[in-house]
């Protein structure tokens, strides 16, 4: 049985009013299904290419519209798509005896959902049963405590200082050019430990779902959770928006293998 957030069933694809396509950027890889059924279309296979679709020079995929519509959902409806293409940007964690799926923040539009919330997010499955949420996601959503006394407990009260933790990341692979001029500003001008909790403090909605969501992602990551957090903080309180940063995130750090495997080893 697979359970989601509540929060994903009103998750829909905004198209060509997406600010940051999924479908231009990214090696797009086909699985083998959709590679055989598209081996009997002529006019999309002769734009794949070791199993991949061939992106344009500019890197968007050859079937992104110059309005940034699909032209294969509109000649062919969705369900023509390939998984990863259908799939994005839900993930999958699979248990024994369940799936715990979620939408991943990469996604402009589902970063919304998941920040946004207004309530803790609630486990529910296809046919209406629910789950109760893990221990260590209702910890982040007791509302008796202030985030960062929280963030303290989930970390086991290890916290690196601002500095050191952009230093950190921007080590990582680069994916945007754009996230490392960001680092830089915390790691040219890094935050003392009270500005932080400041800044938790001052978008303590946002970050709470932010903290509820990788923690339920990546299984009770405290640490790692909290430092995210705190990252996403520093940069709050150098002007930049939590949306617009947790995006950002999400794509250079949870969307690289390698990227996500550091950065979970490090901040165990």
């Amino acid at each position: 049985m697979t359970f989601w957030p509540d929060y994903c069933k009103d998750f829909r694809c905004i198209a060509d009013k997406c600010r940051h396509t999924c479908c231009a950027g990214w090696a797009i890889g086909i699985d083998e299904d959709s590679l055989k059924r598209f081996g009997k279309d002529p006019d999309v296979n002769s734009k794949i290419k070791d199993g991949c679709f061939v992106l344009k020079e500019d890197g968007r995929c050859p079937f992104l519209r110059d309005d940034n519509l699909c032209e294969l959902i509109l000649k062919h409806g969705e369900d023509y798509l390939c998984d990863i293409c259908r799939e994005h940007p839900r993930f999958y964690n699979t248990f024994d005896d369940h799936i715990e799926a979620g939408i991943g923040l990469v996604c402009e539009e589902a970063c919304r959902l998941v920040l946004d919330s207004k309530a803790p997010f609630v486990l529910i499955s296809e046919d209406g049963s629910d789950m109760d949420l893990p221990g260590y996601v209702q910890e982040i959503f007791d509302e008796t405590r202030p985030l960062a006394e929280k963030l303290a407990v989930i970390s086991g009260g290890r916290r690196a200082n601002s500095k050191l933790r952009a230093e950190i990341f921007a080590e990582m692979e680069v994916m945007d050019p754009y996230w490392i001029e960001l680092l830089m500003k915390i790691i040219g001008e890094p935050l003392t430990a009270e500005e932080e909790d400041r800044a938790v403090e001052a978008n303590e909605k946002e970050l709470t779902n932010f903290a509820a969501y990788l923690l339920y992602r990546y299984k009770g990551a405290g640490r790692f959770s909290s430092e995210a957090v705190y990252l996403l903080a520093d940069l709050a309180s150098k002007g930049y928006g939590i949306m617009e940063t947790a995006r950002l995130f999400s794509g250079e750090v949870e969307y690289s293998d390698v990227n996500i495997d550091d950065a979970l080893e490090t901040f165990r």
